[in-house]
């Protein structure tokens, strides 16, 4: 049923984006390119500054006696990344590619795959917190009560007790493991018992995990740059409390819209409706959003070119 709707939301979401289009001047829209030029170089550039320090936030969760280059990880972490922005998956796609490819690459596959999802919900962790702070300055800049900010503060903690129940205490794992051997699949819940000691062991350096959630929200705030930089190649420069507060709440909207693949129609809506909050035309915040989209597909579509040359070489090698 959830991949029925979908399939049904991703032609729904991109004929919001193209009614939008319609709506306004679309030759006033894709005017902003040429204006940009060679300035999308930098765009790109900045998104692939954020790349580099979530892979150092995943990095820093592997263990040291088995970890991986940089040079290795950071393929996968593009791969993921370009996964989850241009296919119709869902939002938790790439990090199950980027698991299964970095544990074929270890001595104990299930620290691969618990390293993932510890990074997993640390960044979604510091996501929330940036969300949070978006509520703050929309709350500060506009007229908006602070009902969304209490909102938001409540969720910080309720996820952090969560992801503490999931990744630390692990009960539902273990709840999981015992069923299992229950009913004889004997190897899944020896598999989910690998997971569980993985997962057991990663909780254990909380300065790795402050660390990794230290760079995730350094990452979130490198987006908000990119928007400012964005922007500012536009010709329509911004305040960076503006562009902090645009990028937070467009992809809190997006994250909402997660039965939407890469929340088409969403993220653009959620752009007009902050831009007479931020100073901005509702047509500058569109043409923002289709910036978004371009860049997106740039990064993206070379990283699907690179997770199909590392599955050939995985199979290659499975195969000697």
């Amino acid at each position: 049923m959830t991949r029925i709707l979908r399939l049904l939301g991703l032609p729904l979401g991109v004929a919001v984006v193209v009614w939008l289009v319609l709506e306004s001047d679309p030759t006033a829209l894709f005017g902003v390119f040429p204006r940009i030029g060679w300035g999308f170089v930098l765009i790109i550039a900045a998104r692939a500054a954020t790349v580099v320090i979530d892979c150092g936030a995943w990095q820093c969760l592997l263990p040291r006696r088995d970890r991986p280059s940089f040079a290795t990880t950071l393929p996968l972490r593009w791969i993921a990344e370009s996964i989850n922005t241009t296919l119709p998956a869902a939002q938790i796609g790439g990090e199950v590619v980027r698991a299964r490819l970095l544990q074929r690459r270890l001595d104990a596959p299930a620290r691969g795959a618990a390293s993932v999802a510890v990074d997993f919900c640390l960044s979604l962790l510091a996501q929330i917190l940036f969300t949070l702070l978006g509520f703050v300055l929309l709350a500060r800049i506009s007229a908006a009560g602070w009902w969304p900010v209490a909102i938001a503060a409540i969720s910080v903690p309720l996820f952090a007790i969560f992801s503490w129940e999931m990744l630390v205490r692990r009960r539902l794992l273990a709840a999981v493991e015992r069923s299992m051997a229950r009913i004889g699949q004997r190897r899944l819940a020896a598999a989910l018992q690998r997971l569980g000691a993985a997962l057991g062991l990663l909780a254990e350096s909380r300065p790795a995990l402050a660390w990794s959630l230290s760079l995730h929200a350094a990452s979130w705030l490198g987006h908000a740059g990119e928007v400012w930089l964005t922007l500012w190649l536009m010709g329509a420069p911004t305040g960076l409390a503006e562009a902090v507060l645009l990028e937070s709440l467009s992809l809190a909207a997006r994250s909402a819209a997660f039965l939407i693949p890469s929340g088409w129609g969403a993220q653009e809506a959620a752009l007009i409706a902050l831009a007479g909050v931020t100073g901005l035309p509702a047509d500058t915040a569109l043409a923002l959003g289709l910036v978004k989209r371009a860049r997106e597909f740039a990064v993206g579509l070379p990283g699907l070119i690179a997770w199909g040359i590392a599955e050939g070489r995985l199979s290659r090698r499975g195969a000697r």
